[in-house]
C-alpha cells in the first residue's frame, strides 16, 4: 500500500511540477501586484462632493453601453473615485468628486493581466484552464498521499 502511495505521489508530483512552478510563481508576483499598479490620479478637493448616484450615472454615460462592474470609493479629500468597466479595453474610469472625468486609462494589455491569465491557465483558453483545474486536483491528491505515507509510517507492520 505504502509503495502504490509512494508512486502516485511521486507521478503525479513529476507531471504536474512545471504548472506548479508557473501558478506558483505567478501567484507570489500577484501578491505584489499594489506595487506594480500605477498610482491613481490625485483629484482636486471639493467641497461638496456629488452623491455617488450622480457619479455611478456620470460614469455610465462615459461608458456608453458598457457596464460599471466596480467602483472605489474616494476615502480622502483628493482621493478620485474609480468605476471599472466590463469592456474588452478593461477600462478604469477616475472622477473627482464634483464629477469631472480626472483621467480614463485601459488596461487590458498590463502586466498584472497578464500573469493573472497565465496563474488561471486562461492564456490558452480553455485548455489551459482545464490544465489549472488539474492541476489543483492534483495538489488535492497529493496531500491525500502524503498524509496516507505519513500515516502508514507510523502504524505498527504486523
Amino acid at each position: 500500500m505504502r509503495r502504490s502511495l509512494f508512486k502516485w505521489h511521486q507521478a503525479v508530483g513529476a507531471t504536474l511540477s512545471a504548472v506548479f512552478a508557473v501558478i506558483a510563481l505567478t501567484g507570489a508576483i500577484l501578491v505584489f501586484r499594489g506595487c506594480m499598479k500605477t498610482p491613481a490620479p490625485s483629484a482636486p478637493v471639493v467641497e461638496q462632493p456629488l452623491p455617488l448616484m450622480e457619479l455611478l450615472a456620470r460614469a455610465q454615460r462615459e461608458a456608453g453601453d458598457e457596464a460599471i462592474t466596480d467602483i472605489a470609493l474616494a476615502t480622502e479629500p483628493d482621493d478620485p473615485w474609480v468605476f471599472w468597466v466590463d469592456d474588452d479595453a478593461e477600462t478604469v474610469l477616475y472622477f473627482a468628486g464634483d464629477g469631472a472625468l480626472i483621467e480614463r486609462r485601459r488596461t487590458a494589455g498590463g502586466l498584472t493581466r497578464l500573469l493573472f491569465k497565465l496563474h488561471t491557465g486562461e492564456i490558452i483558453g480553455l485548455p489551459g484552464q482545464a490544465i489549472a483545474l488539474a492541476a489543483g486536483l492534483g495538489m488535492l491528491g497529493l496531500v491525500a498521499t502524503g498524509l496516507g505515507m505519513i500515516v502508514s509510517r507510523r502504524r505498527p507492520r504486523g
